[in-house]
């Protein structure tokens, strides 16, 4: 309101609200997403542009079948922070299908990266890992048969046996691609 310079009262009534309806919001009266809606029509924003959201930066891409190193997103991309995770969240974009069909091309999984390593209680957990010569892979984390290596398990796809991590961390969150192109990101 302050940065379009309209006041409580024509703010109302071009939402097509009650006269005094914003001033109730504004002392305090319950807010329903309708007239949220409404109010945002009004100011031509966006509804999330009015009740806020935190994102959470894409930071690369993670390989679920072939061969990926790491790829860093150097496009600033951000997708929005899902509910309850709170702390340093990082987004990966699944690029593959050899965890079809719980984790799909395009589909966006959020980590939580605290320590390098692997943590024992990540064994049969979704993991996102790094191997020590640089793949960075979306799998089903298990033990080696040798000391300090893991076998990597696909879901549709030969295992990955025998290998060494720099990081494990278990995945948090799924948006799945179809989310995301259809909400609002920055």
């Amino acid at each position: 309101m302050e940065r379009k310079k309209i006041r409580p009262k024509p703010l109302s009534i071009s939402a097509g609200l009650g006269e005094t309806a914003v001033r109730d919001l504004l002392l305090g009266d319950d807010v329903r997403i309708s007239t949220l809606r409404k109010l945002a029509g009004a100011l031509d924003l966006y509804l999330e542009d009015l009740i806020g959201y935190e994102s959470v930066p894409l930071t690369g891409r993670i390989g679920a079948g072939g061969t990926l190193i790491f790829e860093e997103n150097g496009s600033f991309e951000f997708v929005v922070r899902p509910p309850g995770l709170t702390g340093d969240i990082e987004a990966l974009e699944v690029i593959g299908d050899s965890m079809l069909p719980r984790y799909s091309s395009g589909d966006v999984v959020y980590i939580q990266r605290t320590i390098d390593g692997v943590l024992p209680n990540y064994i049969g957990e979704f993991c996102a890992v790094r191997l020590t010569t640089g793949e960075t892979y979306l799998k089903l984390l298990a033990r080696g048969s040798q000391t300090n290596t893991f076998t990597l398990r696909s879901l549709n796809a030969a295992d990955i046996e025998d290998v060494r991590l720099e990081w494990a961390t278990p995945i948090l969150f799924v948006l799945p691609s179809f989310a995301r192109k259809n909400l609002l990101v920055i």
